[in-house]
């Protein structure tokens, strides 16, 4: 017992090392790199050629990455748009919320678009792909927003026969709320994925929980209820832009920060904790821990830049005459406005953010107000995981799944999704910054709907490919 806790303390003080002890900044290239012309809007990383190396989606194109060096257009643009592989055929493909058109990619790089049917919004502000019913094929929930003053309906798309039928099941019924951002997260760890809405105009957002509890094929899969009142997630009754899931605590359940745009005497945005099993996966609202107000705080993006192990925090803001910040994640619900010091200081006015390592180089690169900003290196030691899942059970992108790893009294995790804060996308290549830890790390992975977990041991500072091998 006495060796298992001396291990153990040695586990986290080498994850925990750089805690607090390193500068890490970000430089400038947009120019450079030939990202010339970004607007602010939201933007997606994604792998769209499968070839290794980040790409990025904004308004203007897809910007195709050169070896980390330079980005080229190569595709289609659009704001609030979610990637997934619709129809399983190994090419990605998105889906954009603001005119309802499935852009399915070809096998030489073209794009063959499908207008979903039946479509009930005027304005949409964000959706969300994730297989929501247990089939092994990607869904779609789109969100409504606002239209003359009206609050549009969302709606529920289910992938029926490998994206040729995606097929409106559900829409909402009686009075619409003003849907922003959507996100995606098995917060419960019952094996299938439910739907986090931050909702607008001083309004609850709902956390809608998926009725499928882990059983493929089950006759509640995709059938969902509200509970963001019993699990303590309505974000306050506020005017919601973006919510981000992760893992802030490192106790291996996914927490959630909910953004609020907040004038004075309004709801603020707030981080919420997850009390895990015991606690039947209720929330505690920690507050603001650290952060400092602003008003018209917007679009949330959680990552490791620093690669110290804990998740940190940025965050946009709308008024220009406030500004984006970054707060580096210190432990124990404790956050620490670094901003200044990383280089960053000055983004305005704008709701995109989002983290890739476009260069390769282990450590988390951000695209935030029309530019790109390159992270010039953080010391500790990192692992990036890429998940493929199989053409039958799970979806080709492994969007919904989640990896674990345990370091010590810690757990790091991490999940692949279609969405974070207010339209924007992460690369779907998972990012773990591990310290000091420089031994072979344990990856558990948790496919949605598949009760076993999946083991794999590989050494730090790589990337590594993980198909689905469960029976």
């Amino acid at each position: 017992m006495k060796l298992q806790t001396v291990i153990a303390v040695v586990l986290s003080a080498a994850l925990s090392g750089f805690v607090g002890a390193q500068v890490v900044t970000f430089e400038l290239a947009t120019d450079a790199t030939g990202l010339t012309g970004v607007d602010k809007g939201q933007a997606a990383w994604i792998d769209y050629n499968d070839d290794g190396w980040t790409d990025l989606q904004t308004a203007e194109a897809i910007w195709g990455n050169d070896s980390g060096k330079t980005f080229v257009k190569d595709g289609p643009g659009g704001r609030h748009n979610a990637w997934a592989d619709f129809n399983n055929d190994g090419f990605i493909d998105f889906f954009s919320a603001g005119t309802g058109i499935i852009s399915f990619q070809n096998a030489d790089g073209t794009y063959t678009v499908t207008r979903l049917s039946d479509r009930m919004n005027k304005v949409s502000d964000g959706a969300a792909c994730v297989d929501f019913d247990g089939n092994g094929l990607v869904d779609i929930y789109w969100g409504g927003y606002e239209f003359n003053g009206n609050n549009q309906p969302d709606s529920l798309y289910l992938n029926l026969d490998n994206g040729s039928r995606i097929v409106k099941v559900w829409h909402t019924k009686g009075p619409s709320q003003a849907a922003r951002g959507i996100t995606t997260c098995d917060f419960d760890n019952d094996g299938d994925t439910d739907i986090y809405i931050t909702q607008y105009r001083l309004q609850p957002n709902a956390l809608l929980i998926n009725g499928g509890v882990g059983q493929k094929g089950s006759e509640r899969a995709g059938q969902f209820s509200d509970g963001a009142v019993a699990q303590g997630v309505t974000g306050g009754n506020g005017n919601g832009i973006g919510s981000a899931w992760g893992d802030l605590d490192n106790d291996g359940l996914f927490d959630l920060f909910a953004s609020n745009f907040a004038k004075h005497g309004q709801p603020q945005s707030r981080f919420l904790k997850n009390y895990g099993p015991e606690h039947g996966h209720r929330f505690k609202n920690m507050g603001q821990c650290g952060l400092h107000y602003q008003a018209s705080y917007g679009s949330p993006a959680l990552g490791d830049y620093d690669n110290d192990g804990d998740l940190d925090l940025f965050l946009t803001t709308i008024y220009e005459n406030d500004a984006a910040v970054l707060y580096r994640n210190d432990g124990d619900w404790n956050f620490t406005n670094v901003t200044g010091e990383a280089g960053l200081r000055g983004i305005r006015s704008t709701t995109q953010a989002a983290w890739g390592d476009f260069d390769n180089d282990g450590d988390l690169d951000l695209i935030s107000g029309g530019q790109l900003w390159r992270n010039k290196g953080a010391a500790g030691n990192w692992l990036k995981v890429k998940l493929r899942g199989s053409d039958i059970r799970i979806n080709r992108a492994a969007i919904g799944a989640q990896v674990r790893i345990k370091l010590g009294d810690k757990t790091l995790s991490r999940q692949v999704e279609s969405s974070t804060g207010r339209g924007n996308m992460n690369d779907m290549t998972l990012h773990f910054g591990l310290g000091g830890y420089s031994e072979n790390v344990e990856l558990e992975i948790s496919w949605p709907y598949i009760k076993g977990k999946q083991t794999v041991t590989t050494k730090v500072n790589t990337m590594l490919s993980v198909a689905m091998d469960v029976p």
